[in-house]
Parts: C-alpha cells; structure tokens; sequence
C-alpha cells in the first residue's frame, strides 16, 4: 500500500457537530490549525471517532477557548479505517476553518 498525502480544509458555518475527514484506510493527521476567523471568541471541539468501539476522544479538549483572529495547531492523530475527525464550534455560525493534513493508505 502507498502512502500518499492529502489535506481537508473546511468552513464551519453552525454549531452542529460536523465530519472533516473520514479514513477509509490507516492514516495519520500530522498537523494542521483551527482559526477563528469572527470578531468574538469561540469554542471550540475537535473529536476522534473511533469507528470500531463507537467512542469519541477530544483531541484538543471540550470546548477549548479561540479568541478572535487566533488559530490553534493540532497535534498528530492516527485514524483506522473508517474513523473521523469531527468539529464543533459554540457559534451559531461556527465561524472557524480547520485545516488538515493527511498521511493516507499508511501501511
């Protein structure tokens, strides 16, 4: 199996619970940010779905504080097949980009 990099970048416009990236082999998260991108401080959650046992982890904590204008970087996170990387603002706009970068098909 190769492995190849890819990267995610989405908006987030609510406060919903929203994917970012779903593995569909073994990968690993090697860095990326979050920034929020209003003129209020936000919340915000990054989550780990671990497909295969139905449990969620924080991977930066549960509700962690983004004053406006800032960004905050991520740390490396290894993904079996099928599980997600989830994003969660406080904002009812969420008013937040995350930025992923991926080590994908990792053998």
């Amino acid at each position: 199996m190769a492995n190849n990099f890819d990267e995610k970048s989405i908006t987030i416009s609510n406060a919903n619970l929203t994917d970012v990236f779903t593995a569909s082999n073994k990968t690993v998260m090697y860095s990326g940010t979050i920034a929020n991108k209003s003129s209020v401080a936000i919340n915000v959650s990054l989550k780990k779905l671990d497909a295969s046992a139905s449990t969620t982890t924080n991977i930066i904590g549960l509700n962690t504080p983004l004053p406006s204008g800032s960004a905050i970087p991520l740390p490396k996170v290894g993904l079996a097949a099928s599980d997600k990387i989830q994003i969660q603002s406080d904002n009812a706009s969420g008013n937040c980009d995350i930025n992923i970068n991926l080590l994908t098909d990792v053998a």
